[in-house]
């Protein structure tokens, strides 16, 4: 393979990232990550993917497609294993394509959230699964329908779900929370019985009204009623 200089794909890589918007060929979608990265030019596509193969031990595989799409861009896809690792795998990947197309603004989209988001540590953790049973959760249009039912005895009027990110809406107040889990049987951390914890739980708690019990687990709320939980973090308290 012949030497990549430092910038030497400067201008011909765009920088934004979709992830998990084509099927994994290595194996299940649960399991594996596809990312695709566009170029507008075919020797930078297979440099590129030259150069992706023979750094990283993360890398299951990396490929382009042979034509041009009908906006002139060629697409790279690269398969990671869905671990916990993914989103620095993913930092680290991109940081060092950097190396050879400079500095660039990076913005990456989860292909079920129509949103885009600036390419961060704290980002891609937020948005990307790393198990099988999230991504199942993130792309499983019948959850949506569980969480309506779950809300349904709430005084909670509309709710609204990106990926990860749900809005609950009362007449005058909205709430933004992120998923972490939903009906998950074994929850570990350690349930918070402090201060603030308890008040910012008993605020959840009558917010929502109805015959749900709300405590913290570590930083996450856990929200409960019957034999039904979901898992949630804020920034809002």
């Amino acid at each position: 393979m012949k030497s990549i200089l430092s910038n030497e794909m400067k201008n011909y890589v765009m920088p934004d990232l979709q992830i998990d918007s084509h099927q994994a060929k290595l194996g299940r979608d649960e399991d594996v990550s596809v990312l695709k990265i566009d170029c507008t030019n075919k020797t930078v596509a297979e440099d590129l993917v030259n150069f992706i193969e023979t750094g990283y031990k993360f890398v299951l595989d990396a490929d382009h497609t042979p034509a041009k799409n009908q906006t002139g861009l060629y697409h790279v896809f690269v398969e990671l294993e869905r671990n916990e690792q993914l989103p620095e795998n993913i930092i680290n990947l991109i940081r060092d394509v950097e190396k050879v197309t400079g500095m660039m603004p990076w913005h990456f989209k989860f292909y079920k959230n129509d949103q885009s988001y600036k390419l961060t540590a704290e980002n891609v953790q937020s948005q990307i699964p790393t198990n099988p049973s999230e991504y199942t959760f993130l792309t499983d249009d019948s959850i949506d329908e569980d969480i309506k039912t779950f809300f349904e005895s709430s005084d909670v009027k509309n709710i609204k779900r990106n990926g990860k990110n749900i809005t609950l809406y009362k007449k005058y107040v909205k709430h933004n929370f992120i998923i972490e889990s939903f009906n998950q049987k074994n929850i570990n951390g350690v349930y918070r019985i402090d201060e603030s914890a308890s008040s910012q739980s008993s605020y959840v708690q009558g917010w929502l009204g109805g015959s749900y019990h709300v405590v913290k687990v570590d930083d996450l709320f856990k929200i409960s009623k019957d034999n039904m939980n979901i898992l949630v973090r804020t920034e809002e308290f």
